[in-house]
């Protein structure tokens, strides 16, 4: 038996720490923060893996039942229910054409994209332990257009068309440009990093648009999704810790941490035509490092562990034979979560 709301962010895209990850030694001077920046060359193509693990369990389980006679809290016993969910994501971007050092149009070209769920433990649904995902953007192109007018990018599809709903949120900075400093730095420098970006972590590219597996038509979005992405607060820090030589490239070493919170609060209806109130928050921390191939001016790797505290409260009243019934369910869940992030001028 499954109690759990589905939420990207949870499972496909959720926002989740280990612990700390560990800052080789420094073998390299200092660069000025001008050494540590994007560049944009035209023509090239740069192969980018997402990789992301997650893995959380139900900590806390309350449901709640106010009537006429007064409220009535049932205990519920802990189900032994985890979740496993991982998603991986492969694209290259290619630069058509340049202004100002940043892409004037880029295509991107998405050659594998994976997300599934497993459900293990005692209570899980014996019937369905596994659960996919599929999106509309596999083996699809699209060209990001620089619109000066509107100070944005244009997203449209390359050749083959496909679902226009999945370029709306569509994002051009899979590049973690805003983690780079603005100004010069020495070893042990610490600069704020807009806190919006852990968005970009969860979604390098954007919402991908994900359909159970096997659905012909097209899910709409789930609200919360939206929420989460605009509702982020909390403080997001890099640290420069100098130089590091990895398979002939040198490497700016940035380590970053954070805590962060988000919440969705929506009503929504049932199909029985019940109204809901349904809330989602989050509680996250996070600790990572970002390599940048200084010569090369874009990122080499990204790694970053994190832990959250999550918990989703459904709120409902009943009229019965003229009284109101009200009750509360509140599910709480804990876990972790590790990006693995990589991007090279060679193809894989």
């Amino acid at each position: 038996m499954k109690l759990i709301h589905s939420s990207p962010w949870l499972f496909s895209t959720a926002l989740l720490l280990l612990g700390t990850v560990a800052v080789p030694p420094v073998l390299g001077p200092a660069p000025a923060a001008d050494e540590v920046k994007f560049s944009c060359v035209p023509e090239r193509t740069l192969y980018k893996r997402f990789v992301q693990h997650t893995e959380v369990a139900i900590v806390e389980l309350q449901f709640k039942v106010e009537g006429p006679d007064g409220p009535d809290d049932e205990e519920i016993e802990l189900p032994d229910l985890k979740i496993q969910s991982d998603e991986t994501i492969e694209f290259s971007d290619e630069v058509l054409e340049v202004a100002d050092d940043r892409p004037k149009k880029l295509k991107r070209s998405f050659t594998k994209i994976e997300n599934g769920q497993t459900y293990s433990g005692d209570d899980a649904d014996p019937d369905s332990t596994e659960e996919k995902s599929e999106s509309g953007l596999l083996d699809k192109s699209v060209v990001f257009t620089w619109n000066d007018e509107d100070d944005k990018f244009d997203v449209t599809w390359f050749e083959d068309g496909g679902d226009d709903a999945l370029l709306t949120e569509m994002v051009e900075d899979a590049d973690f440009r805003a983690w780079l400093p603005q100004e010069s730095v020495d070893t042990g420098d610490s600069w704020k990093i807009p806190v919006a970006e852990v968005n970009n972590l969860q979604e390098p590219s954007g919402p991908m648009g994900y359909r159970t597996e096997g659905e012909e038509e097209e899910q709409d979005e789930d609200p919360t999704n939206r929420h989460l992405r605009e509702n982020v607060q909390g403080e997001l820090k890099g640290t420069y810790k100098g130089t590091r030589e990895e398979d002939g490239l040198m490497l700016a070493v940035i380590a970053f941490e954070g805590k962060f919170t988000s919440r969705s609060d929506r009503d929504i209806e049932e199909e029985e035509g019940l109204a809901m109130n349904r809330s989602f928050e989050l509680a996250v921390e996070l600790e990572g490092e970002l390599l940048w191939d200084i010569a090369g001016g874009h990122f080499a790797s990204l790694t970053c562990d994190s832990k959250t505290k999550q918990t989703s409260t459904d709120k409902a009243s009943l009229e019965i034979d003229g009284e109101t019934l009200k009750y509360v369910q509140v599910q709480g869940l804990e876990g972790v979560k590790t990006y693995r992030f990589t991007c090279s001028t060679k193809k894989p």
